[in-house]
C-alpha cells in the first residue's frame, strides 16, 4: 500500500509578517517527487515594511526567476488550485517552521473565499521542525543542501529540502 502524497510547500514573503509573493511546492509519493510548482509576483506588489523589503531584495530576490503573475492574490490562487487537486488525492500538507510565513499565506488563501474554503485548509498542517524535534534532531539546524535543493530562498528548492528533512525525521 502506498503512503499518502506529501504536499510540501514554502513561501517567500516581505519579512516574517509581510505578504507572500512567491510560493513553491513539491509533491512526494512513496519518496519520489511527482510534481513541483512555483508561482510569484513582483515583491513590490506585496505588502510589507521598507526594512523587510531591503533584506528580501538582497537575499531572496536574486535567486528568483522573473515573476509570472501580477499580484499576491494571483499567486495564492495558483497555489490553492494545486493544493485542492492534491487534497482530493488524500495529500497531507507539510511546511518547515510554518509560523508565521506559511501560516499567514494559508490564512490569506482561505480569507479570499472564506465561505467556500473554511474547511479546505490543511488539518493538521504538519511541521518539519516538530518532526525533527521529536526524532531527536535539531529542528533549527542549518542542513547542507543537495544540488536539487539549490538555490536557498527559492521556494521550490526550499520545499525540496523540507521534503527530504521530513522523510529523514520519519525514518
Amino acid at each position: 500500500m502506498s503512503a499518502k502524497p506529501l504536499f510540501v510547500f514554502d513561501v517567500e514573503s516581505v519579512g516574517l509578517h509581510g505578504e507572500g509573493f512567491a510560493v513553491g511546492w513539491v509533491v512526494m509519493v512513496d519518496g519520489v517527487e511527482v510534481e513541483s510548482g512555483y508561482a510569484a509576483c513582483p515583491m513590490t506588489a506585496a505588502a510589507g515594511t521598507a526594512s523587510d523589503r531591503k533584506w528580501v531584495e538582497e537575499n531572496v530576490g536574486v535567486h528568483l526567476p522573473p515573476p509570472e503573475y501580477p499580484t499576491p492574490g494571483n499567486v495564492r490562487e495558483v497555489f490553492w488550485g494545486a493544493w485542492m487537486s492534491w487534497k482530493e488525492e488524500g495529500a497531507i500538507m507539510v511546511a518547515d517552521c510554518a509560523w508565521p510565513v506559511e501560516a499567514r499565506f494559508l490564512a490569506a488563501c482561505v480569507d479570499h473565499e472564506p465561505e467556500d474554503r473554511r474547511w479546505d485548509g490543511p488539518y493538521p498542517l504538519h511541521d518539519v521542525a516538530t518532526a525533527r524535534l521529536v526524532s531527536g534532531l535539531d529542528p533549527l539546524a542549518t542542513v547542507d543542501r543537495l544540488p536539487t535543493e539549490e538555490p536557498k530562498h527559492h521556494p521550490t528548492a526550499d520545499a525540496r529540502q523540507s521534503a527530504r528533512l521530513w522523510a529523514e525525521a520519519m525514518r
